[in-house]
């Protein structure tokens, strides 16, 4: 029986599909930097960084616990605040936003972001990211 290569025809390759959750993160980034004017106000920077942080890790498969982000692109609350900023260029509204955040999070009994993170759960930071961005919008106005 001659080779012919048609038993490899029988099964079509198909490449692995994106999470939606990191498919959101990376629109909601490239709206930002795409889109959006550049901030001129250091509040107005301040709650562009913490939307844009919330929003890579909104879906609960885009965050993590333990590590600040992983190889699959998963981030915890501080990991995405550094890739928010980064992403953004934002360095000095990057290092407000992370005060923020640790202010609320030691409101709510933690020492640090990384403890809540670790042990409160995503629904919990997800509250502070909430808070942080409400504060954030009121001193923008």
């Amino acid at each position: 029986m001659p080779f012919d290569g048609t038993e490899f025809l029988r099964h079509r390759f198909e490449p692995p599909q994106p999470r939606r959750g990191w498919r959101a993160a990376s629109i909601a980034v490239l709206r930002a930097l795409l889109l959006l004017p550049p901030p001129t106000t250091m509040p107005e920077a301040l709650l562009r960084v913490l939307e844009e942080a919330r929003g890579l890790i909104e879906q609960r498969e885009d965050w993590v616990s333990g590590a600040y982000q992983t190889g699959g692109g998963q981030r915890c609350a501080v990991g995405a605040l550094r890739a928010a900023s980064s992403l953004l260029n934002y360095p000095a509204a990057g290092t407000a936003a992370q005060r923020l955040v640790a202010e609320i999070v030691r409101q709510r009994g933690f020492d640090a972001i990384e403890t809540m993170n670790d042990h409160a759960g995503h629904d919990a930071i997800l509250g502070v990211f909430d808070r942080a961005i409400a504060t954030a919008a009121a001193r923008h106005e």
